[in-house]
């Protein structure tokens, strides 16, 4: 088969390149580092996904998390290193039940105090 030419649509493409909004848009920033922090939020996830029966997300949710708190003072409340932290961060790693337990309440202790 001989090529005819090439084409340069790809030039055109609209990836890497800032969109430009109308003046009548209703778009606004979104941070999903602002959602996690909040305790209710990440409870509320979390028993939804265990009612859903999603292990995969309960454990999403739960890394994601733990990737926006302070780490040593969540291995500090969780009475664990902040070396097993940073090792629960990784995928090949699942926590144990008493740590999941005991994240699950200190999610309940930060939901009372807000």
């Amino acid at each position: 088969m001989v090529k005819d030419g090439i084409s340069y649509m790809r030039e055109e493409s609209w990836n890497g390149k800032p969109r430009k909004l109308g003046p009548d848009a209703k778009a606004r920033a979104y941070d999903p580092a602002v959602s996690l922090r909040n305790p209710k939020f990440v409870q509320k996830a979390i028993l939804q996904a265990l009612l859903e029966g999603d292990f995969e997300a309960v454990i999403d949710i739960y890394r994601a998390h733990l990737r926006v708190l302070n780490r040593t003072r969540t291995a500090t409340a969780l009475h664990v290193s902040r070396q097993y932290v940073h090792k629960m961060l990784k995928p090949s790693n699942t926590p144990s039940l008493r740590t999941f337990a005991a994240f699950m309440r200190l999610l309940a202790q930060e939901a009372a105090v807000k």
